[in-house]
């Protein structure tokens, strides 16, 4: 036994405070709850456990979770999101941080992204005069959990944004990302409601805003398989995002007429759409989006008929996915092989391709058709245990900051 409490992890003590802050709560008000459900916890207790002085044990955080009102499910994705995240960042300037953080996400350093994003939500000071700034860090967090397959603790920290009345010039944004949330978990007439909700918040004069708008409903468009508007929209996309001067986020738009080829059966139209986002992505620097487009392409290559070319591609990918230690690409590209293998008729390394996807299920978002489908495959082949195959054959994986 230690004989001292250990610390909690940072991100859940945040997850607590800002629970709890926005409840309208004290710590006190909060103790006589605790007495109420529980065994009470003392405010002073509580304190230390914010501040992650303190480690509450699984029982107590159970109990806060549930006073709270949040799922464990939100601890556990936290947790998760740190144990991802580098080393944490000596700089003590949030909105340093906050830029930091940015460049880092959108040049695929995901460990050092993280660990920014996580630093930049503990160091806004908690005042009145930094409220935007607290809302900011939270809304960047969101923005980054989603794409890494948290949808549902991202939808969590989106709602707490609008019930707690948000900054009118973070309105638009959170209103999108609250569409992204909702299309990823299934429902496109909740996301287009959310959408249409941001083009009535949204100013004219705003091109930032307005490519945004676009761009998610065409996303939506494309769930309802309407793709000449879609493509309409992801247009209109293009043009706001140039006169934003906001390549990145042209560069996702781009990243996304790919998709249309798909769902459309064009495999061809796929490709070309690929290669062009692939070569805006590699002009501005943008790994990540890179990587998705090669995906795209050897996707779309498979469908043609060059799987071998196909696959060549995913295992490039997958190189530069471990480095960044991105598992939500090594996830994709592994799936992708997993059919490759499977169609050219190679069952063994269809097989080890299917395990690997697997063991990167828990990186990705639950409610995707890629990921039901290697849930429902997993299930019909026994194996030994949910590692990687390769990580029991010995493959040497790069950590990353602490380990939960």
């Amino acid at each position: 036994m230690p004989s001292k409490p250990l610390p909690i992890s940072p991100a859940v003590a945040q997850l607590l405070r800002d629970r709890r802050q926005s409840l309208g709560l004290t710590l006190r008000r909060v103790e006589e709850l605790s007495a109420e459900t529980g065994d009470p916890i003392p405010h002073s207790t509580l304190a230390r456990i914010e501040l992650g002085r303190f480690d509450p044990g699984v029982r107590r955080l159970g109990q806060l979770l549930d006073l709270y009102q949040l799922p464990i499910q939100a601890a556990g994705d936290v947790l998760d999101l740190e144990a991802l995240s580098g080393a944490i960042p000596i700089e003590r300037d949030p909105a340093k941080l906050r830029d930091r953080a940015r460049d880092a996400w959108r040049h695929g350093r995901i460990p050092e992204a993280l660990a920014c994003f996580l630093a930049f939500r503990r160091r806004v000071p908690n005042d009145d005069s930094h409220r935007t700034m607290r809302q900011e860090a939270i809304l960047e967090f969101a923005v980054a959990t989603v794409s890494l397959g948290r949808v549902h603790l991202s939808r969590h920290m989106l709602d707490e944004l609008l019930m707690g009345k948000p900054e009118p010039q973070l309105l638009v944004r959170i209103l999108i990302q609250q569409s992204v949330v909702w299309r990823s978990l299934g429902s496109p007439v909740a996301a287009l409601a959310f959408v249409e909700s941001a083009a009535k918040h949204a100013r004219a004069d705003a091109p930032k805003q307005q490519g945004w708008i676009q761009h998610q409903r065409a996303q939506v468009l494309i769930e309802e398989r309407e793709f000449t508007a879609a493509a309409k929209c992801l247009a209109l996309a293009v043009q706001w995002h140039r006169r934003a001067k906001s390549p990145h986020d042209e560069a996702l738009a781009r990243l996304a007429m790919a998709r249309i080829g798909f769902e459309e059966g064009k495999a061809k139209a796929a490709l070309v759409a690929a290669r062009r986002a692939e070569r805006f992505a590699v002009k501005h620097g943008f790994k990540r989006i890179r990587l998705c487009a090669l995906v795209d392409q050897a996707r779309a290559l498979s469908a043609v008929g060059s799987i071998d070319a196909g696959k060549k591609l995913l295992r490039s990918v997958l190189a530069d996915s471990m480095v960044a230690d991105d598992n939500a690409l090594c996830f994709h590209a592994h799936f992708y092989l997993w059919q490759a293998e499977r169609d050219s008729g190679n069952v063994g390394r269809a097989s080890v391709e299917l395990r690997e996807a697997g063991y990167y299920l828990k990186y990705v978002d639950r409610n995707s058709p890629e990921s039901s489908m290697v849930r429902k495959e997993i299930a019909l082949v026994p194996h030994d245990d949910d590692l990687s195959p390769r990580l029991r054959a010995g493959r040497p994986r790069k950590r990353h900051g602490r380990r939960p």
